[in-house]
């Protein structure tokens, strides 16, 4: 995360796993090495550490019962020295002595009443890779000098297999201000619904004897969308609605090139039925002779029919696997197939197509949303599905075909069942959905997720079986960029520091 704002005094961004600071940090023992030490007024270092949420952390603030018991031996000695001699050395430390509670307590403890917090999220719903902005506004009572205050802010991500939390620590010395306003941002944060909790408050004294810990509720919610990164979503965009042909007769060949950026032929193919073009669909009894597309049928590729933009499918269904074996249980792939099946609905709908979604617990009763056409009502239907996506999981729990035909209920002829997974191993599953799509007279089209950068001899075996069984198999690449860590950075891309 990165800490903004233009407070003079110090001010300090701790790792969640450093080691803990006994007192006032920059000078009592604190192990954190300052950043940016030739800045005038600032000395700060901001570590991003993900741990599990429910791991116990030891507070990195707390008061040093050792230096107050040795402090409260010094004061009975004195007053005893006091008694029996009288002298102006006992006095002396008997008078500091007893100042020390007043300037390390009591003003510390003054400064913890009437403390509140509040958050502000400027755009609580942002994109897969985005940057995030968090304001907190920290006000108190009552004007107490000689006293910093250390704020601890973390967000959870809810949609994670396993859950993670960001940390974001600031430290200043506010001497006569009642009010402070803290900002910081998040890079490349990653889908799912990050959840704001609790703010811990640690006020203390300049001495760095004492610790007051003060936890305030201040919630809030961060959703992130899935979405492709920016240039391979314009890749995408350029490459649809265009009729492309197959450079290469081995309808299963599939490349990326070095870096992470998909090949022409691949980028070909996510915007293709297998290769057949984006106007095309697999031949039915019936079709016009005039409509079939010759070229393919020369080349081998079989029967297909040039579809013209008035023959838009009844009904677009959009599968998204959840099965966390389909992905290898792992997180970001599944972030990746989320990504192409909301750039699928996006499309769907500026195309003007009905768009059911069947996600979250498919197969065991899960929920279904439907965009309706065009106008602003079918914006804020597509918005919903998308914040959907971003709250789905990962489960434990298979799909099964059976389960989706009742979740599916009655198709519509010539409706289109779009399914969204890293799973190209499981064919009897994916055989036995489309042979009841086309009890149904709807198409299926599987979409699979892969970090492969060349289909394996396997791979193109299975999409040889499936394509034979009535299924079009588009592989989908899995974008590099994907997998930038979220971190922190001075400055902001978006926002004036």
């Amino acid at each position: 995360m990165k800490r903004r704002g233009n407070d003079s005094n110090v001010m300090l961004a701790e790792a969640a796993k450093g080691q803990p600071a006994q007192g006032f940090p920059p000078s009592a023992g604190n192990k954190t090495k300052p950043s940016g030490a030739g800045k005038a007024g600032t000395g700060a270092q901001e570590t991003v550490v993900e741990e599990p949420a429910q791991s116990a952390r030891p507070s990195v603030y707390r008061t040093r019962w050792g230096a107050w018991l040795l402090i409260a031996a010094g004061w009975l000695m004195s007053l005893a020295g006091m008694l029996t001699r009288g002298g102006a050395v006992e006095t002396f430390m008997l008078i500091v002595l007893s100042l020390l509670p007043l300037l390390s307590i009591v003003m510390p403890l003054l400064s913890t009443l009437g403390l509140t917090v509040s958050r502000i999220i400027p755009e609580a719903k942002i994109k897969d890779g985005d940057e995030a902005v968090i304001r907190l506004t920290l006000r108190r009572s009552s004007i107490v000098p000689f006293v910093w205050i250390a704020v601890h802010d973390g967000m959870t991500n809810t949609s994670a297999a396993k859950r993670t939390s960001l940390d974001y620590r600031y430290l200043v010395a506010p001497l006569l201000r009642k009010e402070m306003e803290i900002s910081y941002s998040v890079l490349a944060v990653r889908r799912g619904e990050h959840q704001f909790g609790q703010v811990t408050v640690t006020v203390g004294d300049w001495l760095g004897l004492t610790a007051f810990h003060k936890k305030l509720e201040c919630p809030g919610t961060l959703v992130a969308v899935p979405a492709l990164p920016e240039q391979q979503r314009r890749r995408a965009e350029q490459l649809h609605g265009a009729m492309a042909e197959q450079v290469s007769g081995d309808s299963s060949a599939a490349f990326i090139s070095d870096g992470g950026e998909i090949s022409a032929i691949a980028a070909d193919r996510l915007l293709q039925q297998a290769g057949i073009g984006p106007d095309s669909r697999p031949y039915r009894e019936g079709d016009s002779m005039r409509h079939i597309n010759w070229r393919a049928a020369a080349k081998g590729r079989g029967m297909f029919t040039k579809q013209h933009l008035l023959e838009q499918p009844a009904e677009i269904i959009m599968i998204a696997d959840t099965h966390s074996a389909a992905f290898n249980h792992d997180g970001r792939l599944f972030d990746a197939s989320l990504a192409w099946l909301a750039r699928g609905i996006e499309q769907a709908a500026a195309d003007g197509c009905d768009v059911r979604l069947l996600a979250g617990t498919v197969g065991t009763g899960g929920a279904k949303e439907k965009q309706k056409r065009g106008g602003q009502a079918g914006h804020q239907q597509v918005n919903q599905l998308l914040e959907r996506l971003a709250r789905l999981k990962l489960t434990k729990t298979a799909v099964s075909v059976d389960s989706l035909r009742t979740e599916l209920g009655g198709l519509k002829a010539g409706s289109v069942i779009h399914v969204y997974t890293a799973d190209w191993k499981s064919g009897q599953s994916w055989i036995k959905l489309a042979a009841y799509a086309a009890d149904q007279k709807c198409g299926i089209r599987l979409h699979v997720v892969t970090k492969q950068t060349v289909l394996t001899f396997a791979m193109r075996e299975q999409q040889r079986l499936l394509e034979e069984a009535g299924l079009s198999v588009n592989w989908l690449a899995y974008p590099d960029k994907m997998n930038r860590p979220t971190q922190t950075a001075e400055g902001g891309s978006r926002h004036a520091r």
